[in-house]
């Protein structure tokens, strides 16, 4: 009688298991609501209530790929989807308080929670045995990382802070990006020095240059995609490193990149003031 009791309600249990996939949009809806009930609190609750969204958006992430999380993976995969978040909850305070702006940023938040778990997922998967989609998930997550690079860097800068903060809030946040795009590459359950050492390098390297920026009379959003592009060259010639890929072609190209964006903050400078 008891074991046909449990058969049964292993039965109802297998019905009512939802695929990762359906986690993941759950995950994702519970999220971007949470997101839009913040744009309607009180302005001074925002940041408190972001750092909340933060929170559960790292124990959200962490309930979803529970599955086979050892060691440093605890905090390498998460460390994109609360950063998203918190970035996206900041970002709100450069927007007008229309739905007409701000429909489209909770839109873009779904879509982007969504495929940063896809990506954490793959990462999961391809630390324990290969997989095909692994190039793919990298891509993804690196341009979802220099998006967050890109509006946290334009947050920080539009605030007006004093040189010592703009280098310690954007070297931190680079830091954490860094190590865990360096790691996406690697995928092992450990943090070895080397991975340790040059993500502490980036950072430095963009941090200093987020404080030059802060006396450079540049718009804010040309200094954010300088910081962006500086970063985008140092990980991916990294990455390349890492793979055993790194060739003079390759630099040349992320050189490139820099120095067109180079040319473009020379141009758009005012110094007339």
């Amino acid at each position: 009688m008891i074991t046909q009791i449990q058969k049964k309600l292993r039965k109802i249990s297998r019905r009512f298991t939802l695929s990762k996939r359906e986690q993941f949009v759950g995950v994702s809806l519970i999220l971007t609501l949470g997101l839009v009930i913040i744009q309607n609190i009180n302005y001074e609750a925002r940041i408190l209530n972001g750092i909340i969204l933060s929170l559960l958006t790292y124990l959200l992430s962490a309930f979803v790929l529970r599955d086979d999380l050892n060691g440093i993976e605890w905090v390498s995969l998460f460390i994109l989807p609360t950063l998203f978040t918190i970035t996206t909850v900041l970002f709100y305070f450069l927007l007008p308080g229309r739905w007409l702006t701000r429909l489209p940023t909770d839109v873009a938040y779904a879509v982007g929670i969504y495929a940063i778990l896809l990506t954490e997922n793959i990462y999961n998967v391809a630390a324990e045995r290969s997989i095909q989609l692994l190039r793919a998930a990298q891509s993804v997550g690196f341009l979802i990382t220099l998006i967050v690079l890109f509006l946290f860097s334009n947050i920080i800068l539009s605030l007006h802070l004093s040189v010592l903060a703009n280098f310690s809030l954007i070297s931190l946040v680079s830091l954490l990006l860094s190590f865990q795009s360096l790691w996406s590459i690697r995928l092992s359950s450990k943090a070895d020095s080397t991975l340790i050492l040059y993500s502490v390098f980036i950072s430095l390297g963009v941090g200093e240059m987020a404080a030059v920026l802060s006396f450079w009379p540049a718009k804010t959003t040309i200094a954010s995609l300088f910081i962006t592009a500086m970063f985008y060259t140092m990980v991916g010639v990294i990455q390349y490193l890492f793979q055993g890929r790194l060739f003079k072609g390759t630099t040349k190209e992320f050189l490139i990149v820099l120095f067109f964006i180079i040319i473009m903050v020379f141009m758009t400078t005012s110094w007339s003031g």
